[in-house]
């Protein structure tokens, strides 16, 4: 065991990730709603981070023994190092799941509800007997919404309202760090992305097309325009580089590209880069209006109702599937001599 293990580890290197996904939705929230509650932003992010780690401690206990076959998962997983045993593991994450999610209680019941629906999702993809991560298209679709609910969760953390929530913006990252993964993940290189073309071409459209709704639906042209282009920069000078300098390693781009998601939102606090932004949002209004008098009345109407949700907020969600439900009918049938004893 090195002592580097101690601050470089499976748990401690996810966290820069997870606190920068939490953040998006708080700085969607903040930019979208000019509130802001620094309370509730520590107890969102503590709650997250707490519970979510104990996922970590999950993984390496159940991938112990495939961790030691590997290299390079050999020199930072927690089990696989020999950080601590199987014993430890287990019972650190579970004093982490508890206090996460009592915290996220603490914050909101529905902050506390995707925490929980993470936790839940990351069980179905390590579990033994499950394990979706080994089905690539299993894969695809469970980090997608994995992804969504992180990247989402900064946002519900304050508030229950879906009328302003950027679903788009959140669609385009999740899809986009989903791809990125399953080609990380499952060691994609020329022939294998050819291979499974049906897979990744259609998580590239989705990608592509909610990226274009963000851009014409919501207030924040310019940050998405400046991260698009910081993206591809990246990836292209370290395609560029190639073997000198392996930037294409999953953890470097983390670490790049991940920060630079918050610092282009965070310019538009900057009163300059708000009004360039404000400058291009209205020309983008502008055509936007000219193209829905060119289309027919009903998709007109179609392409705008995709930035309105059928719902204002995540209670009128609760009440509709309790509606659907009819708890009060389930209940009756449990009483005695109800429609149960039939």
């Amino acid at each position: 065991m090195s002592p580097k293990n101690v601050f470089y580890n499976s748990v401690t290197v996810s966290l820069p990730k997870n606190v920068i996904q939490f953040m998006l939705g708080a700085v969607l929230f903040w930019l979208t709603t000019g509130t802001f509650d620094l309370f509730v932003l520590a107890s969102g992010l503590a709650g997250l981070l707490m519970a979510y780690s104990s996922v970590y401690f999950y993984n390496d206990v159940v991938d112990c023994e495939e961790d030691r076959r590997d290299s390079d998962k050999r020199g930072w997983k927690l089990v696989a190092c020999g950080i601590m045993s199987k014993r430890s593991a287990k019972a650190l994450g579970i004093v982490f799941l508890a206090a996460g999610l009592s915290v996220s209680l603490y914050v909101n019941v529905w902050f506390f509800a995707i925490v929980l629906a993470l936790l839940v999702l990351n069980y179905l993809h390590s579990a033994p007997g499950i394990r979706l991560k080994k089905i690539i298209p299993a894969t695809a679709a469970n980090m997608t919404a994995i992804e969504g609910l992180k990247f989402s969760s900064g946002w519900f953390a304050f508030t229950s309202n879906l009328s302003e929530f950027p679903f788009w913006i959140i669609l385009t990252f999740s899809v986009a760090y989903a791809s990125i993964y399953i080609i990380y993940k499952f060691r994609f290189k020329g022939n294998m992305i050819r291979d499974n073309k049906l897979l990744l071409a259609p998580l590239g459209m989705l990608a592509v097309t909610s990226f274009f709704l963000s851009l014409v639906l919501y207030r924040f042209a310019l940050p998405l325009m400046l991260l698009l282009a910081f993206s591809i920069g990246i990836i292209a000078f370290s395609m560029g580089v190639g073997k000198r300098f392996k930037l294409m390693n999953w953890f470097y781009l983390e670490f790049i590209i991940f920060p630079m998601v918050i610092a282009v939102f965070l310019l538009l606090s900057i009163p300059a880069v708000a009004s360039a932004n404000t400058h291009i949002t209205n020309k983008i209004d502008q055509y936007k209006e000219t193209v829905y008098k060119e289309l027919p009345d009903d998709v007109a109407q179609t392409l705008k109702n995709l930035s309105e949700p059928p719902y204002d907020s995540l209670d009128e969600v609760g009440e509709a599937i309790n509606r659907s439900i009819n708890i009060s009918e389930i209940g009756e049938m449990f009483e005695p001599g109800g429609r149960s004893k039939q």
